[in-house]
């Protein structure tokens, strides 16, 4: 086996079931799979100055296009071949000094098509013969954006489709008509995949291949060799340019489905951050509540639909078994307007028993997660025989979000819970918290690129679909500070720290006037979801003041969001 740091590809090629991959050195090297490879051949031509390998089927034989860089200059040039290894230098392609691709196994009126972008300008050439090339001289397209490089193109039954990179190494993708490639069947560049934390370091691309229905990018890392990426299947990425229902939660009209009862002397300022469970077929909601004296307690109410609230108590079903100390000074930690007690709770069901937790503030010290819980019977009969509850972060430290996975993991219990700016989760063996607390084993951390490149935290506990562990979250956004909008991630059902799907855009914004009047502007805050009839309903606070809903089929969801799924990343073996 080669030393992979020592590596540098040059481009990639995939024929029959099987990758090419051709080095600095020269060599050609194949591979089943797309990441581990073997020895092939040697790839043998007359200019070996150059990059951005690219390789096209034409009939029986292969074309080859590359930047060619002798001595100060740069330019297209073009090579041809019987047998992938042996290549017949042809010559400059004129005009053309960004990397290029031929349209493999395909003409139109007679003619070959090869596509390249001129800044963010999508041009084609055109040749009979391979040799002399004639450009066209209206572009087909303008694409928003810069350094623009053709990745690879793909001939489809639906069309001719370019492959990519936009700045910053993304993958993004059009498509052409094959009966005329100057008419786009997309009016818009669609996203395969957006660079994140993934990259720290130098990075270099150098080639897309598909392999078996599914796309492969593959990647110089500087020192450390050759990385490849699995993106989003061939038959995924052709349904994006296609018409498909919005991804995001529906808001209901009935909201705020609970407001704050000015004759509840406990919860007269704010009921909001609704924990959510479904059980015995009702929808059963424990929320935040705020009153006269500014101390968070937690109010009860029940729904049929989820919808309708057809029963709320009239006193609180929980409160701080230590009442926060006076006088109040620390207001850096302040939430939701009061000054402490029980905070943003959420519910998990497991076994015959139904956990909560919820943050715990003294109003002098950092927030911290507390946990307690009662038997399912109990809730059912509103017998409110809670536990005594315990601190299971550690003292000293702002922890929040809390809440259990509803299902052990290799035997252990799941905690998910968020210390700035990342999710944290824990697996424990036993949910006694002994002289024992929280460490933080795993994180999943906010995006730099993205939306949510701020600060994340888990909302309800993850619900068990067919796809994975849905887990609703919320996030702050450096671009837009101080505004708490809503995200969905899938995680692996047999590991939930890998996350399998992101959403690339927030799922539900705070734009409506209930998000916006009350404690704080701008907050969407979810605590709560449950699925009923397959549907999915998520449970959040506006503005700190009001309980509110938001839906979606469940199925539908869940497919959008894998469309937004996390890349398989890893280092090839050469």
């Amino acid at each position: 086996m080669k030393e992979t740091k020592n590596i540098t590809g040059l481009g990639v090629f995939s024929q029959e079931k099987k990758v090419f991959l051709i080095d600095q050195n020269f060599n050609i090297d194949s591979s089943n799979n797309g990441f581990d490879f073997i020895p092939y051949a040697k790839f043998s031509i007359k200019s070996k100055n150059g990059r951005d390998f690219r390789i096209s089927q034409v009939g029986n034989n292969f074309f080859l296009t590359f930047i060619y860089q002798p001595r100060k200059q740069s330019f297209l040039a073009g090579a041809f071949s019987s047998d992938l290894k042996n290549w017949q230098y042809i010559g400059k392609i004129p005009n053309v000094k960004e990397a290029g691709m031929l349209v493999p196994d395909y003409k139109y009126q007679n003619k070959y098509c090869l596509f390249y972008f001129e800044q963010s300008l999508l041009k084609i050439a055109t040749s009979y013969d391979l040799k002399t090339w004639q450009i066209v001289k209206k572009p087909i397209m303008q694409v928003t954006g810069n350094q623009l490089t053709i990745a690879n193109i793909i001939l489809t039954k639906a069309g001719i489709l370019v492959i990519f990179y936009t700045k910053g190494y993304s993958l993004a993708a059009l498509l052409f008509d094959k009966k005329d490639p100057t008419k786009p069947l997309w009016r818009q560049p669609q996203t395969i995949w957006q660079q994140n934390e993934f990259f720290q370091q130098s990075i270099y691309p150098f080639g897309v291949v598909e392999l078996d229905g599914n796309i492969i990018s593959y990647w110089n890392l500087e020192n450390e060799g050759i990385l490849a990426i699995t993106h989003l299947t061939l038959a995924q990425i052709l349904t994006l340019g296609k018409v498909l229902p919005s991804f995001h939660l529906n808001k209901s009209v009935k909201n705020p489905i609970i407001e704050p009862i000015a004759d509840h002397n406990w919860e007269s300022k704010a009921t909001f951050n609704p924990a959510a469970l479904y059980e015995n077929g009702k929808i059963h909601l424990i929320y935040r509540a705020i009153g006269d004296n500014d101390i968070s307690v937690l109010g009860y109410a029940q729904s049929e639909d989820g919808i309708h609230i057809s029963l709320r108590l009239p006193n609180p079903i929980f409160n701080p078994n230590q009442p926060p100390r006076l006088p109040f000074t620390n207001i850096p930690y302040m939430s939701g307007g009061g000054w402490g007690g029980c905070e943003d709770p959420r519910l998990t069901k497991i076994e015959n028993r139904i956990y909560l937790t919820y943050v715990a503030f003294d109003g002098w010290g950092p927030p911290r997660v507390a946990l307690t819980s009662i038997d399912a019977q109990d809730f059912n009969s509103q017998r409110w025989n809670w536990d005594e509850p315990k601190l299971i972060s550690p003292p000293g430290v702002v922890d929040k979000n809390a809440c259990l996975l509803s299902e052990k993991i290799d035997g252990k219990f799941v905690v998910f819970h968020r210390i700035f700016p990342n999710i944290l989760v824990d697996f424990v063996d036993d949910l006694n918290f002994e002289n024992s607390y929280l460490k933080g084993q795993f994180s999943i951390k906010p995006r730099k690129t993205f939306w949510d490149s701020r600060k994340i935290g888990a909302g309800p506990p993850p619900l068990k679909t067919k796809d994975g562990w849905l887990l609703i979250y919320h996030a702050v956004g450096e671009t837009d500070p101080g505004r708490y909008k809503i995200g969905a991630m899938l995680l692996d059902p047999d590991n939930p720290v890998k996350v399998l799907a992101r959403s690339n855009q927030p799922i539900l914004e705070p734009n409506l006037w209930y998000e916006n009047e009350g404690y704080k502007s701008g907050v969407a805050y979810p605590c709560g979801a449950a699925v009923v009839a397959q549907k999915l309903l998520v449970y959040y606070g506006g503005a700190d003041k009001v309980v509110c809903v938001a839906g979606a089929h469940l199925n539908t969801f869940l497919d959008q969001l894998k469309y937004c799924q996390s890349p398989q990343i890893q280092k090839i073996n050469v």
